[in-house]
């Protein structure tokens, strides 16, 4: 998958800017706060339809404006597709070739990538949440039927909790209003279980063979599902361990007045060398990590849907130490397009036939193509 054009009208710091990529490497150099993670951004937001830094739509506005619009030019196995999400004030409206979508959701994953940026250190050493992002990302990726299993299960969680919240006023009389909604987070909340701990399956041997090839120690890389109800084996055993949980952990969640038991709380278990990478391992080493997952995560996108994801990444080579920054250099852009930004001067990073972008006040220029 390659993404040959970018239009950016009114986004961020961007008032109109037209980039063209090269199908291999791309370096975007610059002083800090010129624009160039909100280049990254906008290619994010048109692959998830979403943000990865901003909660809200209208924070992406460019000051003054009303409306913004980001277009891409995708190319995927020889064919030309042209994807437009147009924001604002009023909504978001998605167009594939001209046709607007019924719906917003069934756009997103046409324009598959993957993001490496400077905060996920976090998705090894922060708390849960972190770690249940990227699985519930790479799900969204694999099409619209598991992304509408997540959208499902939190409308439920919502709808339980907020029964939950009235218990204290009402009782024992919420008890048949709530069985609908638990019958409907177990089945969802199953179907999630399963998907992320085959996922995690899938992901192993990538991981093992990334950490090797990068930090060239032989310490096996391991990431495992931790949940409070039992997550392995099918769909139906699932649901029946996640109702018992949920059955006995009845009273404290009316103390509580939520939801304690299901997807929302669970977690992924990192060891590096049998200790808990959380904990044991050193900054480096947790980078190092980090980038590993994502690597798992574009190659497993890859053998699930044939699509291989372009990789971004945000500022984060500087991190790394000489050594493992060659080796990370050395798998970008091998075996898909890859869009890097970098404060430091260009040919730090930039091989011969990488393509180098200068982005000064929202003004991108080519340097070398």
């Amino acid at each position: 998958m390659i993404i040959k054009s970018l239009l950016l009208e009114n986004f961020r710091n961007y008032e109109r800017q037209e980039i063209t990529f090269s199908e291999g490497r791309n370096v975007i150099t610059g002083r800090n706060a010129q624009g160039k993670s909100n280049l990254l951004e906008s290619i994010y937001f048109l692959s998830h339809l979403r943000s990865n830094r901003a909660p809200r739509l209208r924070e992406l506005l460019k000051d003054g404006e009303e409306r913004s619009s980001v277009r891409g030019t995708v190319i995927q196995g020889g064919e030309q597709l042209a994807l437009k999400v147009e924001f604002g004030e009023k909504g978001r409206s998605v167009e594939l070739n001209g046709q607007k979508f019924s719906s917003a959701a069934k756009a997103r994953g046409v324009l598959k990538c993957v993001l490496f940026s400077p905060e996920d250190l976090y998705i090894v050493k922060g708390d849960p949440g972190r770690r249940r992002e990227l699985l519930d990302e790479t799900m969204e990726e694999l099409g619209p039927v598991p992304a509408s299993v997540l959208n499902q299960y939190r409308h439920v969680l919502r709808q339980r909790n907020a029964l939950l919240k009235r218990w204290e006023e009402q009782g024992a009389g919420l008890q048949q209003a709530m069985s609908p909604w638990t019958e409907a987070l177990v089945e969802a909340g199953a179907a999630i279980m399963v998907q992320r701990a085959r996922m995690l399956e899938g992901m192993a041997p990538i991981l093992r063979e990334a950490y090797r090839d990068i930090a060239g120690e032989e310490q096996e890389l391991k990431a495992g599902y931790l949940a409070k109800a039992a997550a392995q084996g099918n769909e139906e055993e699932v649901s029946r361990a996640l109702m018992e949980a949920l059955q006995g952990s009845s009273a404290e969640e009316k103390r509580a007045r939520t939801t304690l038991v299901g997807p929302h709380r669970d977690d992924v278990e990192i060891e590096l060398g049998g200790r808990r990478a959380r904990f044991a391992a050193s900054q480096g080493e947790q980078r190092t990590i980090a980038f590993c997952l994502r690597v798992a995560q574009k190659r497993y996108l890859n053998e699930q849907t044939g699509k291989m994801p372009i990789l971004l990444l945000d500022d984060v080579l500087s991190e790394l130490d000489e050594k493992r920054r060659a080796r990370v250099l050395a798998q970008v852009g091998t075996e898909s397009q890859a869009i890097i930004t970098t404060t430091e001067l260009p040919g730090s990073l930039a091989g011969a036939g990488d393509t180098i972008f200068v982005v000064d006040s929202g003004k991108v220029t080519v340097e070398r193509s």
